[in-house]
């Protein structure tokens, strides 16, 4: 090391913390010490790192388009009183898939992830009767139904 340089040193660490050396527009004005510079420095990169990583969403996620429909409804008696246990089935009229459930308290029955792009038909059963059955299109854009099914009186 030269002479100078020496001197240097000796000098800065008889004077205490280093100060931040700034250019020729801010002389005159109060320099910052050298750690407060490194210590918002770091504190900037952490928060910039914190914010890339995704853990703070700056915006909401946008929801895409439904992917799926649900039919909810109830299975009623010709009194409209509501029947519980009734099977409720479910026939996709493009494969001809048949699923069934069977309807819980207050005869409510519950379809979902249904493709938007098929048909479906769906009537219930209760004691050797049946349902009208109902059909929901896929040209229906609605991706929440209610379908309610009555089953009349069994005939005498």
């Amino acid at each position: 090391m030269s002479m100078l340089t020496m001197k240097r040193i000796r000098k800065a660490s008889e004077e205490g913390p280093t100060l931040f050396q700034t250019d020729e527009l801010c002389r005159g004005r109060r320099r910052l010490p050298t750690c407060v510079i490194r210590n918002c420095a770091i504190a900037l990169s952490v928060a910039a790192l914190w914010l890339a990583s995704g853990s703070a969403p700056l915006t909401a996620k946008k929801k895409g388009p439904p992917t799926a429909k649900t039919v909810v409804g109830q299975v009623f008696d010709g009194q409209d009183n509501a029947i519980t246990g009734a099977a409720v089935e479910i026939t996709d009229l493009t494969t001809g898939k048949t699923a069934a459930i069977y309807t819980g308290p207050e005869g409510r029955f519950t379809f979902t992830d249904l493709k938007l792009t098929e048909d479906y038909q769906i009537k219930a059963r209760f004691k050797g009767q049946s349902s009208e059955a109902r059909k929901v299109s896929s040209w229906d854009i609605r991706t929440d139904l209610v379908l309610n099914l009555h089953i009349p009186p069994p005939k005498e």
